[in-house]
């Protein structure tokens, strides 16, 4: 795991400072570093322009802002941003639909499928089920109608 310092920190806040500027949103950005990743939170007055549909403006912002910064990040370093708390609750929601769908397959012992999710939320329901023993996940389908199965077992 690269080392990050404080002057990639304060790179990667000015960057951030500047984009949102050329979008012209009024915001506070904190930037910070935690566990090899460089963590951006913003909070900001256009949080609904910044988040927009199921976090679609708020995933591009963070593509955007990867290639902005991506000079000046040390390598595999990546590039998490929040507005709002945003993804935090969104996390804690995915938890809660793979828990509660876990407890049904234990209950049960019937597979049970989740809703279609982007690939961000695949990954952090996977590593939600990974977590719990006697369970495991897999994905099927393609592009927006991808979806998490969870089934009794463990992974092959």
């Amino acid at each position: 795991m690269a080392s990050i310092s404080v002057g990639t920190i304060k790179k990667v806040k000015e960057k951030v400072d500047k984009v949102l500027s050329l979008l012209s949103v009024d915001h506070k950005a904190n930037v910070s570093a935690k566990e090899g990743r460089i963590v951006v939170s913003i909070d900001s007055s256009d949080k609904a322009l910044l988040i927009g549909y199921r976090g679609e403006n708020l995933f591009a912002l963070r593509y955007v802002l990867a290639l902005v910064c991506r000079e000046d990040l040390p390598e595999d370093t990546s590039l998490t941003i929040d507005v709002g708390g945003y993804l935090k609750d969104k996390e804690k929601r995915i938890e809660g639909m793979v828990d509660a769908a876990i407890k049904k397959v234990k209950e049960t012992g019937m597979e049970e499928m989740l809703p279609p999710m982007n690939p961000y939320e695949r990954m952090l329901a996977h590593q939600r089920a990974a977590e719990v023993s006697g369970v495991t996940s897999y994905s099927e389908g393609v592009g927006t109608e991808r979806r998490i199965f969870i089934t009794k077992g463990t992974a092959k």
